[in-house]
């Protein structure tokens, strides 16, 4: 066939052409040779149309057949195909263009489409964030409540959230056993979310799967009293106030280790956090209805706190109970405990928390039976365990056994961006429990905070409102309501240091830089650097130079 017939075939096509640009197009030549691939066609065979143009048709897969229609005489088909995993309606059509001479053409419409404006407008629900998966379980489209809710504008930071959010192994369930599936999660704001799971299902095969959440109506974890009972965990993460990207990133983490039954370790100097951050991970978890359980090993002495973890045997000991007396890993039976500065245990005592960990079993003191326990266990210290483990003062193996899912809370003092608004919090919380009703603070005082360095962190803070809150006579917080060594040190004018002390200063805030990085990074001296923002080789140098041995 000439050049100028096969021109004159193309024109006779390209107006429909044109207006069908959502769905793939191709078209032969008489000699059923490519001579058209639009970009949609490309996509559904994912190839780039350059590599089959002048090629004969029949190397694409699967083949369209043409030459039967032409022997037929077939001069329209429609059929179904598989194409690269979709599901694909295939209209086909012959044109003589002269005596004989046919021109096929073929346009594919993918079942699934999410452009259909049926079913977009059914996935479009104003009150339900839906998503949908292909059959990898990977992330293909959302709704408006989605992006709206997660506060996304493109796809691709979407993806991220939701990849955080939905459980992959019950994606891939739900796609592989072909039938709905029904889950809680817990969104990053720390509300549950109720996740109906519903494959999508074309000739007897799953080819992706919808997602579609709603905020929970069954006992979200925030809307339960805080009055405290037996057992109860009072916090959740409402209660941690604060925007700097540390402790943000460490509430992102509670969440994640809320969703499993792992061990979590909370490592951070005294008063950043430790316990709320447990509390808040316990009434976000599945085990929110069971108890919570705290005990602090360092408040209990060395020779009862075997008794107080795992319990007595009737007559275990003179003044024991007739009946014996169940410890706190058995009240803590269905739900968590907390073991509070765990570092302070002794090794004896860890050799022993060690096998009930692993065997989820213990003995009572004094007995002679094993009890099963189904307890979660969310471990917390002030103490930097991996340097304990170097120096043979905590036990290696439950070190590691603690530390599968870590939380590190940053100290105040590196959380100053966040002081105003944590004042202001704990300001309406002593309002609240000692029935005041101070509404604001000075920005003298604000301002003094800023420049505080807060050795005794978010406590000390409180412990200073508090005092404050007492000696306030008015509705207003100010510099004379602080302790007197505060208000000395903010009157204090800034002192130059002599010429020969700098040196030794400078020194001095440097050495104390690097152990606090060492400390923050558990001793892992690439991360060090890189929260010094110097080379892993310098850091060495100066480790020498200072005679750290970390």
């Amino acid at each position: 066939m000439s050049y100028k017939a096969n021109m004159h075939a193309l024109d006779l096509i390209m107006n429909p052409i044109l207006h069908n640009v959502n769905e793939g197009v191709l078209i032969t030549d008489t000699f059923q040779n490519v001579i058209f691939m639009n970009e949609s066609a490309e996509k559904i065979f994912n190839i780039d149309s350059s590599s089959i143009l002048g090629k004969h048709v029949d190397l694409l897969k699967p083949s369209l057949n043409f030459y039967e229609m032409i022997s037929k005489r077939e001069l329209y088909l429609q059929e179904k195909e598989f194409i690269k995993g979709n599901e694909v309606i295939i209209r086909k059509g012959l044109l003589e263009v002269n005596p004989n001479s046919f021109v096929c053409y073929a346009i594919f419409r993918v079942i699934d489409s999410f452009e259909d404006d049926q079913l977009n407008s059914l996935l479009q629900s104003p009150y339900e964030g839906i998503a949908v998966f292909d059959d990898h379980a990977r992330f293909l489209w959302a709704n408006e409540v989605c992006y709206k809710y997660f506060k996304c504008k493109s796809k691709e930071d979407l993806k991220d959230n939701l990849n955080s959010l939905i459980p992959h192994s019950t994606l891939r369930s739900s796609i592989n056993e072909a039938r709905p599936l029904f889950g809680r999660t817990i969104s990053n704001s720390g509300r549950a979310l109720d996740l109906v799971y519903l494959p999508i299902i074309r000739s007897n095969r799953t080819i992706g799967v919808i997602v579609k959440s709603t905020f929970s109506a069954f006992n979200p974890p925030y809307d339960s009293p805080r009055e405290p009972n037996n057992g109860s965990a009072r916090y959740s993460l409402e209660d941690i106030a604060g925007s700097n990207k540390d402790i943000i990133k460490q509430k992102k983490l509670a969440i994640k280790a809320a969703r499993t039954t792992s061990t979590v370790l909370i490592t951070g100097e005294s008063g950043t956090g430790k316990e709320v951050f447990a509390h808040s991970i316990h009434n976000l978890s599945s085990r929110r209805k069971g108890p919570f359980i705290k005990v602090n090993c360092a408040a209990v002495p060395e020779t009862l706190l075997e008794s107080e973890l795992f319990g007595y045997a009737e007559g275990a000991f003179t003044g024991a109970r007739k009946e014996g007396k169940p410890g706190r890993f058995e009240q803590a039976d269905n739900g968590t405990i907390f073991l509070d500065e765990i570092a302070d245990m002794s090794m004896a005592m860890q050799g022993k928390l060690l096998r009930v960990l692993q065997e989820r079993e213990l003995e009572r003191v004094g007995g002679v039976h094993s009890t099963r326990i189904n307890v979660r266990v969310i471990a917390a210290t002030n103490k930097n365990l991996n340097r304990l483990v170097k120096e043979q003062k905590f036990r290696e193996d439950l070190y590691y056994r603690l530390n599968v899912v870590l939380l590190n809370l940053p100290p105040l003092r590196e959380r100053k961006e966040d002081i105003t608004v944590l004042s202001r919090v704990l300001l309406l919380r002593l309002n609240e429990q000692l029935g005041t009703n101070i509404k604001t603070i000075n920005q003298d005082v604000l301002s003094c905070f800023q420049t505080h360095e807060w050795p005794g962190n978010i406590r000390e803070l409180e412990n200073v409102l508090e005092r404050a809150v007492n000696f306030c006579e008015h509705d207003t917080i100010t510099m004379e309501h602080l302790p007197e060594a505060m208000q000395a040190s903010a009157s204090k004018p800034a002192v130059p240091s002599a010429p020969t002390s700098l040196e030794r200063h400078l020194q001095e805030r440097e050495r104390e830089a690097i152990l606090q990085a060492l400390e923050n990074s558990a001793g892992n001296k690439s991360q060090a650097a890189k929260y010094l923002k110097i080379h892993r080789s310098a850091l060495y140098r100066k480790m020498h130079k200072y005679n750290i041995n970390y």
